[in-house]
């Protein structure tokens, strides 16, 4: 059984944790929240959906805080053999690449013209 797995049913009592990745800990800082919630939130709370990243990431949605201005949170887990370490955390649907992710690509690409000739217009 993958450990990924293991901590989806629950079984969570031998799985070595990494929550002490630099990057993670930027993003903590970023997005104003803090370490002692996200652990809680990982041990505690069932994880709304998540999804195979591949190469042994998985995208994990838990609820975000209370105070917060979003719903969900996004968790990026790392696992290989007994250790999931958390590489980082982003607010769900807070950035155009996560709001464009399933739109097509001329989309994607007229988007991109549109956004960059604003730019070029404010300055």
């Amino acid at each position: 059984m993958d450990v990924f797995e293991r901590f989806v049913i629950g079984d969570t009592h031998d799985i070595e944790w990494g929550f002490d990745n630099i990057h993670f800990q930027k993003r903590l800082k970023q997005n104003r929240i803090s370490r002692d919630f996200i652990v809680d939130t990982v041990f505690e709370v069932e994880p709304l959906r998540y999804e195979n990243d591949g190469n042994g990431k998985y995208q994990v949605v838990f609820p975000a805080p209370e105070n917060k201005d979003y719903n969900e949170i996004k968790v990026v887990f790392a696992c290989k053999d007994n250790s999931i370490n958390l590489v980082t955390i982003m607010p769900l649907g807070a950035t155009n690449r996560q709001n464009n992710r399933y739109k097509s690509d001329k989309y994607k690409k007229l988007e991109k013209k549109r956004l960059q000739a604003i730019k070029k217009r404010k300055y």
